[in-house]
């Protein structure tokens, strides 16, 4: 199995980049996240039946942590996204690279949207504030 920490890492520096804060992020936009993520599992071409789960588990969010899982023809319940409460973002920590990829593709598509929509949330703000 192949395995590089450097993709994830990458993924956690986008997050970290981007400005977004556990606290930018509603139940909603995790909501969006695994959307995302199973778009871009649905068209990889990695493991059969590559799928996100439907359900969420969230615990004390913001403050806490949150996981999104996946599932797959011979497994189910397997990490896809972790958000942990110590700020630590967890990618697939099961999957080597080839099946981590589309998870960090559509993670770094998400973060990119997340981060367009406070931008453009904030300039509301400011706009009303001047007004």
């Amino acid at each position: 199995m192949s395995y590089s920490i450097e993709p994830r890492n990458e993924a956690r520096k986008t997050f970290a980049d981007s400005g977004l804060t556990y606290a930018d992020l509603s139940r909603e936009d995790l909501e969006f996240l695994r959307a995302v993520l199973g778009k871009h599992l649905k068209s990889a071409d990695t493991i059969q039946g590559y799928r996100m789960n439907p359900c969420i588990r969230i615990v004390d969010w913001p403050n806490g942590w949150a996981a999104l899982t996946c599932r797959a023809h011979y497994f189910d319940k397997r990490e896809a996204v972790t958000f942990g409460s110590d700020g630590f973002i967890g990618f697939a920590g099961w999957a080597d690279d080839t099946n981590v990829a589309p998870i960090l593709v559509g993670f770094h598509e998400w973060v990119s949207a997340m981060a367009d929509a406070k931008a453009a949330n904030r300039a509301l703000m400011l706009e009303a504030g001047a007004a």
